[in-house]
């Protein structure tokens, strides 16, 4: 419903014991609630109150005793919506109980006016209304003529994911997880419910691929790869601003590995900490698969992953260069235009596709400069990228760090010799 703040974590990687107890913790949760899923008319009726738009509370639905019912009891005295927020309701409440006709809006009049509230009140309130974004999955402007359209797209596509979830976790015998949003960012993750559930199988099913594949004594193949990001978690993320194509707010990507944080210096982000087994899957079927012309394993700090978006013209800023990228799923188009003669300094509108090199990554990996201009064509279909790169200053993200990296997640750490080979490697494509 409204964009999510950015929880980060200060604290070194938890140790395997540690890692595994938080999974028998969070299996052993009980359910409660399926997630917050609103109409995108719902959505935008909601945005348009304001503190004193008249509203009138009918019997507390809620299952008594329950904390819901508590703060239900609170807040349905009120005769505004101002009033309800101040005594408790959420921005979700006021949607949810919309939905379901717990409350009724009244005609709006000049003489029912919010009361108890200062004019800091009312601003705070009105700017939660402000800050609205759109139903959870809706990357368009809710006014966009292709709202409706989108939002039935990204719907159709997260309900086979997770059906494939939920298939998968019976036959791996994982419990699955019901919390709402506000209980999961905990150790610095957002996650809701879905998406945490995802990533969760995700973990399963890569320890059980990486035990099986050794066991057999064989590689991992794109099949093992694509099953497992089919179902990954994928975050909103409202961070890319330099690859967002044309009238999204938000991308689905993610990064596993060490990075430079937008605040607070280097670290391993929080989903590579609570799920190591993906990033180790990723790595080991790059070191299986090892691509064309390379003479080492492809050393890397980190793997970046995205769903359904094709980015616009742009080059990586945090990204020493030598990147390593392809595609999976079940889709059609998508190539890769990338500028090899790229100086990467010219401005981006001026360069033409005729100069550039066509990639097809759902056939092959391919090795690239990420700072050098590229774009993705447009495609149907499901399409899951990733890219393998270094962050600069790479040493930053800490020894300890590094440590948890190759050890749980099977990094092939880069060093300035190994870097100059890929770089060689790279301007031979």
């Amino acid at each position: 419903l409204q964009k999510p703040r950015v929880h980060r974590s200060r604290s070194a990687p938890s140790s395997p014991t540690q890692r595994a107890a938080d999974m028998v913790k969070m299996a052993g949760r009980s359910d409660r609630g399926k997630g917050l899923k609103f109409k995108l008319e719902t959505v935008k009726t909601v945005r348009n109150f304001t503190a004193h738009t008249p509203v009138k509370y009918g019997p507390n639905p809620k299952t008594k005793g329950s904390k819901s019912w508590h703060r239900y009891a609170a807040y349905m005295k009120a005769k505004t919506v101002g009033e309800a927020i101040k005594l408790g309701a959420k921005v979700a409440d006021l949607c949810w109980e919309f939905e379901r006709g717990d409350f009724t809006v009244l005609k709006a009049s000049k003489t029912v006016r919010a009361r108890g509230l200062t004019a800091k009140d009312i601003e705070r309130i009105e700017a939660k209304f402000a800050s609205m974004v759109g139903p959870r999955g809706l990357a368009v402007s809710m006014d966009a003529d292709n709202a409706e359209e989108e939002l039935a797209k990204e719907e159709a596509w997260m309900k086979a994911k997770l059906e494939l979830t939920q298939q998968t976790a019976r036959r791996l015998g994982v419990v699955l997880e019901a919390e709402t949003h506000a209980e999961l960012t905990e150790e610095g993750v957002y996650e809701t419910s879905d998406t945490r559930n995802g990533r969760l199988v995700a973990n399963v099913l890569a320890q059980h691929k990486l035990r099986e594949k050794t066991k057999a004594g064989k590689k991992l193949n794109e099949d093992d790869v694509a099953e497992v990001l089919r179902i990954w978690g994928f975050a909103q993320n409202y961070n890319r601003l330099n690859v967002l194509p044309g009238g999204r707010k938000w991308v689905y990507s993610d990064t596993l590995g060490g990075i430079k944080r937008r605040v607070s210096g280097y670290g391993v982000t929080p989903p590579t900490v609570r799920y190591p087994a993906v990033a180790r899957l990723l790595n080991q079927w790059l070191r299986d698969n090892r691509p064309a012309g390379l003479t080492t394993d492809f050393a890397c700090t980190s793997i970046n992953i995205n769903a359904n978006y094709g980015a616009k013209i742009h080059r990586d800023g945090n990204n020493i260069g030598p990147s390593a990228i392809r595609a999976f799923g079940d889709f059609k188009g998508g190539d890769l235009y990338y500028w090899p003669g790229d100086d990467k300094k010219a401005p981006l509108a001026s360069l033409k596709k005729s100069q550039a090199k066509r990639m097809n990554l759902k056939r092959k990996t391919e090795i690239f400069d990420g700072c050098r201009a590229h774009c993705v064509d447009p495609f149907d279909g499901e399409r899951i990228s990733v890219v393998f790169f270094s962050c600069r200053n790479y040493p930053k993200v800490g020894t300890k760090n590094i440590a948890f990296l190759k050890k749980e997640c099977g990094f092939e750490w880069p060093t300035e010799e190994r870097l100059a080979v890929l770089k060689r490697s790279m301007e031979s494509h």
